[in-house]
């Protein structure tokens, strides 16, 4: 059973430019509805990278979620927002039920 059973979910991307440096860790960047103050998601991206890398990634949170934030917590649990990446909202409402012709 998928974890989305029973919950609207929608899609939103994570678009950005990764750090350049030597450091190739990784690093959970979680995805926060900032009116609800939750975690909708996450994703796991290298701390840093030798050359210029773009990301764009897709990931389902739940409809209900507002305005979103990304960034990492810090030792004492504070939110600190990835400046370099962004959250980016459908702009169109996809059609949530059963779509096809509707004439006879």
């Amino acid at each position: 059973m998928s974890y989305t059973a029973g919950f609207a979910v929608m899609e939103v991307t994570v678009r950005g430019v990764l750090p350049i440096g030597d450091t190739t860790e990784n690093v959970t960047y979680f995805i926060l509805d900032t009116a609800k103050s939750a975690i909708v998601g996450q994703v796991v991206l290298p701390k840093a990278v030798k050359r210029s890398l773009a990301v764009a990634l897709t990931v389902k949170v739940p409809s209900t979620a507002g305005s979103y934030a990304i960034g990492t917590f810090d030792d004492g649990g504070s939110f600190q927002p990835a400046n370099f990446l962004r959250v980016e909202s459908p702009s169109v409402d996809r059609p949530g039920g059963a779509v096809g012709p509707s004439g006879r």
